[in-house]
């Protein structure tokens, strides 16, 4: 055996040195074998880590798109739960409102706006389709007011128009910065408001009117006791000169007329309190027609009776009713026509609610439709020789009882006047009355 501390020749060095060139070959080779795969294994993981980095990415992206749309989701429906709320509240008013936009066109509008300027279509329409024609040129004058700031024109052109019974006011509505964003329309029904501005007149004059009936009714009456007593005395003392005898019945007449007017005059400054007991409603409008037929020196049947039958009882002052239907019934006598005048009885019921409703009707020849609410003020009348003060009457009467009065055209000709007596709530059938 050699000995291991003797070098190696070269014969057995370059033995030793094969396997190991056989083995760094066999490695380079299958290093170049393996390079291509381990390439695409490490770009695949590359890939992979990109593709993770980006997903991540749209992950959050994704994250934060749907919490804005949640956000923007939950804006939008409290924005249109506001805006319901807002129609809601809008619509629940009497008052028409109307939202006109920079654009000059119809942005909101409540129900009340809708119906009373023909809108329709909803929003969108432009501002002059809801107004008349005949009114554009003013419109454009007040838009232009509105929209500048200016209110320099005159007050009644920039605020407020009148049409009838409606009153609508224009005012502009700015952003915080000051700038221009449309304007509001509110549309009111005034006839309430010039009911009552026509009441208060009405009672200034009626306080007026208290204050001298006394003293009219000192001043007027002795004189004319005194000229009635002549002409008596006259168409005494010389009954057989047919002259005297009609010119003293004309004083006679004239004196009865004056006297009637003093007494109605007294009546109305000196309205007495009503006394309510229960009342055959029937039975008080046929004495009301018999005791006006007998006045006038009338048949029974000068007034044509048409009564429902089994009405509640009312608790009324029954003086006081049956003056203010001989009221109404002279009238319908005085109106003339080929017919009688027609007094009628009914009851109605809604909801619970009970109305007795009395009518009296006449073919005469009517109230023009514009002096329908003026007949009702004191003074004013349509006929020749009336003092303007039944209806008067009448309208205190029915205040007075809570009840409701209108006059209306009768169709055909003529006029009807209605009373509508409220009957506190029925739970069981109108009880029957004593005819």
């Amino acid at each position: 055996m050699a000995d291991p501390s003797t070098p190696a020749s070269p014969s057995r060095a370059a033995l030793l040195l094969v396997p190991a060139a056989l083995l760094l070959a066999g490695a380079a080779g299958a290093w170049l074998t393996a390079r291509p795969h381990l390439a695409a294994l490490l770009g695949g993981l590359h890939v992979v880590a990109l593709g993770a980095f980006h997903l991540r990415r749209i992950r959050l992206r994704t994250e934060r798109l749907e919490r804005a749309l949640r956000e923007a989701t939950e804006v939008r429906e409290a924005r249109a739960a506001d805006l319901e709320r807002l129609q809601a509240i809008l619509d629940s008013m009497v008052d028409g409102v109307i939202f006109v936009d920079a654009e000059d066109r119809v942005a909101m509008v409540n129900a009340a706006g809708r119906a009373l300027r023909n809108l329709t279509g909803g929003p969108g329409r432009p501002l002059k389709e809801c107004h008349p024609r005949s009114s554009h040129g003013m419109l454009d004058r007040v838009m232009g007011y509105l929209r500048s700031g200016d209110d320099a024109g005159p007050a009644h052109s920039i605020l407020k128009e009148r049409e009838g019974r409606w009153e609508t006011t224009y005012a502009p509505v700015m952003s915080v910065e000051g700038a221009y964003l449309g304007t509001v329309m509110v549309i009111r029904d005034i006839a309430e408001r010039r009911t009552l501005e026509r009441r208060l007149l009405d009672a200034e004059r009626l306080s007026g009117l208290g204050q001298m009936s006394a003293q009219i009714a000192h001043e007027l009456r002795n004189p004319l006791n005194a000229i009635s007593g002549a002409a008596q005395y006259l168409r005494r003392r010389l009954a057989g000169d047919p002259e005297v005898a009609e010119y003293a019945g004309l004083i006679g007449e004239e004196v009865q007329r004056v006297n009637r007017f003093v007494a109605a005059l007294l009546h109305v400054a000196r309205p007495a309190e009503p006394v309510f007991a229960p009342v055959s409603v029937n039975r008080l409008l046929r004495e009301a027609a018999q005791k006006v037929a007998l006045a006038r020196g009338l048949p029974e049947g000068a007034v044509s009776l048409d009564l429902t039958a089994d009405l509640p009882v009312l608790d009324v002052d029954a003086a006081m009713i049956e003056e203010a239907l001989a009221n109404l019934l002279h009238n319908a006598l005085e109106a003339g026509g080929p017919e009688a005048p027609e007094l009628r009885s009914r009851y109605e019921a809604s909801g619970g609610e009970g109305t007795i409703v009395v009518e009296v009707s006449d073919r005469g020849g009517g109230i023009p439709p514009d002096q329908l609410d003026e007949v009702l003020r004191p003074f004013v009348t349509t006929k020749p020789t009336g003092t303007g003060l039944g209806l008067v009457v009448v309208t205190r009467a029915v205040e007075q009882h809570r009840a409701r009065f209108k006059l209306a055209p009768r169709e055909g000709g003529g006029t009807v006047a209605a009373i509508r007596f409220p009957v506190r709530r029925t739970a069981a059938p109108p009880a029957q009355e004593v005819a």
